[in-house]
This record gives C-alpha cells, structure tokens and sequence, in this order.
C-alpha cells in the first residue's frame, strides 16, 4: 500500500504501474481468503487496464480471470462463469486456441461448473484444457497432472467409477516421476484414489491407499492436518 501511495502521487492515478500495484493487492488479499477486499483490487486495476489498454488486452484477460475466481471462492459461481467467459474470449482472439493461459480459462470454467454440479460442462471443459496442455506442456507436467485429477474427480462425481480410477492413476504416474513418492500431492491422489474405491466398495483397496496417503501427510503436513486426520479417520474405521 505505501508502494501504491508514492506511485499514485508520483504517476497519477491511470498509469500502468498503478494498475499492477492494485492487482498486487487483489491477490495479497487473495490469499488471505479477502475476496471482497481482493475484487475491489482487481476491479480498481480493471478500470485502469480498460482505458489504456483497451477492452480486448491480454492483461485485461487476465482480471477477468483473477475476479472469475474470487466469484468462484466466494460461492457466486455464475458470475464467476460470466468473468471466466470474458477472459477466455479475449485470449482466445488475442493469444490463439492453443495458449497456457486458453487452457487455463478452460480449466477455471471447469472448476465453477464443477461447484455448480454441471458435471458433463465439468469434463467439456477440463477435456480442452487437457489437450491443449498435452500439446503445449507435454505429457508429463504437472498441470497435465491437474487436468487428469480434475477429470478423476468429475467422473467420481457423476459415479463412473472405473473412468475415474484411470485418470487419478493418470495424474499419479506423473506426480510420481515428476514430484517424488513423498510428495504431498502423490498423497492427494492416494487419497482420491483411496474415496473411489471406498465407492466400489473395495475394501480392501481403500485400506492400501489412505495408508501411503497417511504416511505421507504424517510426514509433509503433520499428524494434526485436515488431510492427516480425515486419512486417521478412514483407517480407524477400517481396522475396528
């Protein structure tokens, strides 16, 4: 803020750089789960962006994403559809269809129409975020890792069970070789793992997967963690 306040005074209050200030500021309070605080921020920089750059700029993309996922945090998600729309037909006309950040629009509105419930707009969307990471990230990054988990999860949801195993293992084989066994997000998909086959009801299966996802939470997050004890939990119940 007293960056903000010396650049106000000394370029006025439509320069680019008290734009970024302002966006800086949107996501400080991002973090700290201020959404409102975090969108005033963002929609300050938004005003600025939009005179200077005008309404179809990459940036002016980019805070359209960043108040589409406030929205999102902040349990409003049709209008976090309407920002995440807004951006993606700007990088889409600006940066073509195969861009990171394209994908990364794609993946948003998966991630509200999953919030909504809307589980086939879900894999729609995470479906062309995954082929455009594939092509853009190769086959083993991780935010392929990201777009196979959010399929697993989405498939999970509408009870296609045995189409969510295959992606979960899908993001596990790359979190495996890129991220190391130990890895607190190979334990998130032990864990995932772990709820689907609870859903079969493969005992058996759930008891070997929150256990290496116990061990490793115990170890990266400690006994006292939400995962930790939510893994503790299931395992209890299990061996009663």
């Amino acid at each position: 803020k007293k960056s903000l306040d010396i650049m106000l005074k000394m370029l006025g209050s439509e320069h680019p750089d008290v734009a970024g200030s302002y966006n800086n500021l949107g996501s400080a309070y991002s973090s700290k789960g201020e959404y409102d605080k975090a969108m005033e921020y963002y929609k300050k920089s938004l005003d600025i962006r939009l005179k200077t750059l005008g309404s179809e700029h990459p940036e002016v993309a980019g805070l359209y994403n960043n108040i589409g996922i406030s929205y999102n945090e902040k349990g409003e998600y049709d209008r976090a559809i309407e920002y995440h729309k807004k951006s993606l037909d700007i990088w889409l006309k600006t940066l073509g269809s195969e861009h990171p950040d394209v994908a990364m629009s794609y993946n948003n509105l998966g991630g509200a129409y999953d919030s909504k419930g809307e589980y086939d707009r879900v894999i729609e969307y995470h479906k062309k975020s995954l082929d455009i990471r594939l092509k853009t990230l190769g086959s083993e990054h991780p935010d392929v890792a990201g777009s196979y988990n959010n399929l697993g999860s989405a498939y999970s949801s509408k009870g296609e069970y045995d189409r969510a195993i295959e992606y979960y293992e899908k993001s596990l084989d790359i979190k495996l070789k890129m991220l190391g066994s130990e890895h607190l997000e190979v334990a998130v998909s032990y864990f995932n793992l772990g709820l689907v086959y609870a859903k079969k009801r493969n005992f058996y299966l759930v008891k070997d997967y929150f256990e290496k996802a116990y061990n490793i939470f115990y170890k990266t997050v400690g006994e006292y963690h939400p995962y930790t004890m939510k893994a503790k939990e299931v395992l209890d119940i299990l061996n009663k």
